[in-house]
């Protein structure tokens, strides 16, 4: 039903006439006023299909005409009567309507000269009267004024008195619309209000007529509907039942469509009769037929919970089903503003907040009471129960009207006092034809929204809408185990990997705060290890228990304290394990890390005492890293790092000593007077500085020297006083090349090339010496393996500042003996003859130099 603001639709309880007025849509009629940016906005919503935005706008138009700041107009109340028809609110429908045709005060003085010809683009008549709706002209023929001089154009008057009529009937308001239609049936051009008065009112139609011919005019479903209720007025009781059978065939509904104002008649004479079950259904149909009525969602959740509580009906499942429609009926009735408003209308003695509480919570217990007792009866699980059900209807219902309240966002339903509920109510709006599914898939987007908005209120809200309703409210009952049961028994959960940044959905959600909830209930409890399993089990699920650290870390140090404390032996062992579960699940909690610090110190001596040190060491420095502040671990650190190191140089592989040098640094970071770990570090600094030295790196080599002469304190048995850093590297280098095995070529070569990179770093006494006769020995070997030509080099290689040198000069001259003889095999004279002279160069006592060649030495 439209009321000049779309155009025509069919509506399922019958069909609408309407059209669509130029100026209210933004088109071409001429208006002398702008409508206000308000209605401007409501039209537009309503052009749209956004009906409840519609209904936003204009009540906020009401308001101020309430306080006197604008005025409810023609035009208003047509389009408010189309809202309310759509709603099914036939009484809201028919009083607006009435309020397009009869004065009102924006109505004004008498309209102008015309300035526009008639709104009929095929009339040529003059014009005579202005439409106080779309502000169209109009000539007598296409439009009408009434006895209250109201006027109206022909398309605006016409929509209105169809469309008034037809909310009457639905709405018995029949005398009503009657009234309004007596003024406009005495015009002279107005047969369409003449034909209806004489439907609905024939003793006010007297006079005016002849109005068979007219009534053959309409729609057929519009007359035939008119003729009905007239029937209907006057038919005996068994006339109606008659009447109202049910078309065979109906694939929907046991009544025609313009039938269902018979519905609650129906209903009443089936329900006085006992017969529950059929009357329940014709309820049901009539409530389909108008969802959000209060009344209709009245009748049925009464009609339901009689099938459900009257024994007759012997099929489970239909029990079950009309006790779900019930409950859920009765949640949204109880949360009216309407109802409890009707209720004070029809007792006349208006209801306080606490007679109205009192009167709620009667109700509310005599159905939990029966829904108890069937539960007991059929031996129904908790969580399966309907009792619980009843319960989440009702919180969930509570929640939505106190969310809407509040609300930033705008919710599906203004009036969102008269239309609270839970999620049965909404599975059962989803039964209900096509408009209705589409509102069902917003509310949930609405609440949806409310839960991510971070509140306390919509998160709840959220949560009792969900198919996971019942679950929540186990939980706010503090009926943890039932509700955990059955999650799991139903649910896969999913172990997910800590810092998962995705949140859990859906029931393992649920799951996740229920075993937070049972946790911080052990925690109070005192059932500590309990409470640590319930923790790791909603992590494993994927919750955040960021927020629950606290509580992680007093379960686990209480649980932990049971294990150690007034024991004979103390299980460190579980201790330390248990600890560590608990600063897995709450990272940051400092006390945790102090306590399990202590376990691991504890774990490190008993291992030290089982002979263990790699194990003791690496407790050790768990616990250093835990709490760096323990001076037992620290102390225990250091020794056993210390240790550690000391056992590496005693392998002397020149791998580990930068891993060892590394480690004692760390103890002297942790206490840079600890003795031991000092001297350690100064030999380890040294043996590096010499492998330094030895690779040519200079600078690096007599830095780690100094760094290693720091350490050592003045006095102890490695303090030479005096010295730098370049005689302790040549000093070293000497030490680490003697002793020297004289037969091997390879180890005279190592130590000669020692000695040399000694020698640059500070030249000790006696060492070119030493060099001299090291340099003769290798020349000796060389000459042996017949090498003469590289024995005659390394003379190079001896230190100018050698004092000895006679067992250097022996050998070359032995070497350049040898030359000589295999020169003169292989017929060289003259080489031969240049050997002879090197070898009394460095040999004059040389048999060769002094008594020469024999007889069979063919040289001479």
């Amino acid at each position: 039903m439209d009321g000049g603001v779309c155009s025509a639709r069919q509506n399922r309880r019958g069909t609408v006439v309407s059209h669509t007025a130029p100026n209210e849509g933004g088109g071409n009629g001429g208006t002398t006023e702008r409508p206000s940016a308000a209605f401007e906005r409501a039209v537009g919503a309503y052009t749209h299909g956004n009906f409840a935005l519609a209904v936003s706008h204009l009540r906020l138009l009401e308001r101020d005409a309430d306080a006197g700041h604008a005025v409810i107009d023609a035009r208003h109340a047509a389009l408010r009567g189309a809202l309310a028809a759509r709603a099914g609110n036939w009484t809201e429908c028919c009083d607006w309507y009435i309020r397009t045709l009869v004065p009102s005060e924006a109505a004004g003085a008498r309209s102008p000269e015309p300035t526009e010809p008639c709104h009929n683009d095929d009339c040529t008549s003059p014009v005579g009267n202005r439409c106080g709706q779309c502000s169209r002209w109009f000539c007598a023929a296409h439009g009408a004024e009434s006895a209250d001089e109201v006027s109206r154009c022909g398309p605006c008057l016409d929509v209105a008195v169809h469309n008034l009529v037809q909310a009457a009937i639905l709405a018995d308001r029949v005398e009503a619309a009657a009234e309004a239609l007596t003024p406009w049936a005495g015009a002279t051009n107005l047969a369409t209000a003449q034909a209806l008065l004489a439907c609905i009112a024939p003793e006010r139609a007297v006079g005016l007529g002849e109005q068979i011919a007219v009534l053959d005019a309409f729609v057929p479903d519009r007359r035939k509907a008119l003729v009905l209720y007239r029937a209907s007025t006057t038919l005996a009781d068994m006339d109606l039942e008659r009447v109202s059978v049910p078309i065979p065939g109906a694939p929907y509904s046991p009544f025609p469509e313009l039938h269902e104002w018979l519905r609650p008649w129906k209903a009443r004479g089936l329900s006085r009769a006992g017969r529950h079950t059929e009357a329940w259904q014709v309820r049901y149909e009539d409530w389909r037929a108008r969802p959000v009525d209060t009344a209709a969602a009245h009748a049925l959740a009464v009609e339901a919970l009689r099938v459900f509580a009257d024994g007759t009906e012997t099929d489970d499942r239909t029990r079950l089903d009309a006790a779900r429609q019930g409950m859920a009926c009765w949640a949204m009735v109880l949360h009216s503003t309407t109802y409890w408003q009707e209720l004070a209308r029809r007792s006349e003695n208006p209801w306080t907040s606490d007679e109205r509480q009192t009167a709620s919570d009667a109700v509310v217990e005599r159905i939990r009471q029966a829904l108890r007792d069937d539960d007991r009866a059929a031996e129904r699980p908790v969580v399966d129960s309907l009792e619980l059900a009843w319960d989440v209807e009702l919180a969930a219902a509570s929640g939505l009207a106190g969310a809407a309240a509040t609300a930033d966002s705008e919710w599906p339903f203004q009036a969102s006092g008269d239309f609270s509920f839970g999620p049965g109510f909404l599975d059962l709006l989803r039964s209900a034809e096509a408009p209705w599914e589409a509102l069902v898939e917003e509310i949930h987007g609405w609440v949806s929204d409310a839960g991510r908005s971070g509140g306390e209120t919509g998160e709840r809200l959220r949560d009792l809408m969900s198919p996971e309703g019942r679950y929540t409210m186990l939980l706010e009952t503090g009926r943890f185990d039932q509700a955990i049961a059955a999650l799991e028994a139903g649910t896969t959960v999913e172990r997910r990997a800590r810092g998962d940044a995705e949140p859990p959905q859906g029931p393992q959600r649920v799951l996740c705060a229920a075993l937070v909830a049972r946790a911080h209930d052990r925690v109070k409890s005192k059932r500590w290890s309990d409470a640590l399993r319930d923790f790791e089990d909603a992590a494993a699920a994927g919750a955040s228990l960021t927020l629950h650290e606290e509580e992680i870390g007093r379960a686990g140090l209480q649980a932990g304290h049971a294990l150690v404390r007034n024991r004979v032996r103390p299980d460190w062992q579980a201790y330390v394990g248990l600890l560590r579960r608990a600063l897995a699940l709450a990272p940051e909690d400092e006390e945790l890390k102090r306590n399990l610090a202590v376990g691991c110190v504890h774990l490190g001596k008993h291992a030290q005492q089982q002979g263990d040190r790699d194990k003791a060491r690496a407790r050790f420095s768990q616990a250093y890293e835990l709490d760096s502040s323990n001076e037992t671990a620290v102390a225990a650190l250091n020794e056993a790092d210390t240790r550690w190191a000391e056992d590496l140089l005693e392998k002397q592989p020149s791998s580990e000593l930068m891993r060892a040098i590394v480690a004692l640094r760390r103890v002297l970071d942790r206490d840079a007077a600890f003795r031991p770990a000092r001297k350690a570090l100064a030999t380890v600094l040294y043996e590096r500085s010499l492998d330094v030295a030895l690779s040519g790196a200079r600078t690096e080599a007599t830095g780690l020297m100094r760094e290693a002469r720091g350490l050592l304190e003045p006095g102890s048995d490695d303090w030479v006083p005096g010295w730098g850093p370049k005689e302790d590297i040549a000093n070293g280098l000497c030490e680490r090349a003697f002793p020297v095995d004289v037969f091997d070529e390879d180890d005279l070569r190592d130590t000669i090339d020692v000695i040399a990179v000694a020698r640059t770093y500070e030249v000790l006494p006696g060492l070119a010496d030493e060099q001299a006769a090291l340099l003769a020995h290798l020349v000796g070997l060389l000459c042996q393996n017949g090498d003469y030509d590289e024995a005659i080099q390394l003379v190079r290689r001896c230190p100018r500042d050698a004092e000895d040198r006679s067992g250097l000069d022996r050998a070359i001259a032995e070497a350049y003996a040898g030359r000589a003889r295999r020169r003169l095999d292989e017929g060289d004279i003259t080489a031969a003859h240049s050997d002879v002279r090197a070898v009394c160069k460095y040999d004059p006592t040389h048999p060769l130099a002094l008594f020469g060649p024999g007889e069979s030495d063919q040289l001479w």
